[in-house]
């Protein structure tokens, strides 16, 4: 399996609504956090996360700087969605699978001067995506460890972006199944894949659910029911071991 280098700089394609949340500090999650750590993806949502007490002021933040509140583009290809018989109810359908998540965050699009840009922002309350984003002293997040940090924008390393998206699995699991809830089992798994991470990567985690449901279905218990996963990875240029 082919993955990206880390990288060493923000993603630019999402400095502008960052840029626009000064002095608050966001973290990256999805596939814009993926990326960073080397997931070999594409970035169409750029996912950022702030603390539950900046939530509104942020909304403000972005509403004030040109971006304008949506709904989530999702749906067949272009032009594939006239070929249906009801094509607002195929997207109702759709939709209806991120119920948690559209109920709990906000969407926007990029200002109208930003003609190019096609992707959306959503924004998220830490809360909902289990990212600890307690602040120190400064008004940042403490935990300054286990981020890279680029500005306001901080991107969690491996083992903090796999223990928020399994904690907000979990919580989806709970509500039933999910579009949204197979896209976090999938992530973690292309996570897995990609960045060659181990079965005991949050067993240090204070949350038996999340070790439990990791184990059973990429860790140790995954494992003894199936065989060692093949996690051998190679870079673009050359090898990764």
């Amino acid at each position: 399996m082919f993955r990206d280098p880390k990288q060493v700089i923000a993603n630019p394609a999402a400095s502008l609504p960052v840029s626009s949340l000064q002095p608050v500090p966001v973290a990256a999650w999805g596939a814009l956090a993926m990326a960073h750590l080397g997931v070999l993806m594409v970035v169409g949502v750029h996912m950022l996360v702030v603390r539950d007490g900046d939530y509104q002021s942020a909304i403000k933040k972005l509403s004030d700087s040109g971006f304008t509140i949506s709904t989530p583009k999702r749906g067949p290809r272009p032009g594939a969605i006239a070929e249906y018989r009801d094509p607002e109810r195929v997207l109702q359908q759709i939709n209806s699978g991120y119920k948690h998540l559209d109920g709990s965050s906000t969407t926007f699009n990029y200002p109208a001067r930003c003609r190019e840009r096609t992707e959306q922002v959503v924004l998220i309350p830490n809360s909902f995506a289990h990212l600890k984003l307690e602040p120190n002293t400064a008004g940042q997040f403490a935990d300054a460890a286990h981020y890279d940090v680029f500005g306001n924008i901080w991107y969690p390393d491996e083992e903090t972006l796999i223990e928020s998206l399994v904690k907000a699995a979990i919580d989806e699991e709970s509500l039933g199944h999910s579009i949204w809830g197979s896209l976090l089992e999938a992530w973690v798994s292309m996570m897995v894949g990609y960045l060659d991470i181990q079965n005991d990567i949050i067993d240090n985690s204070d949350d038996e659910r999340a070790v439990a449901w990791y184990s059973k279905h990429f860790g140790r218990i995954y494992e003894e029911n199936h065989g060692p996963m093949d996690r051998r990875i190679t870079k673009r240029l050359g090898s990764a071991s």
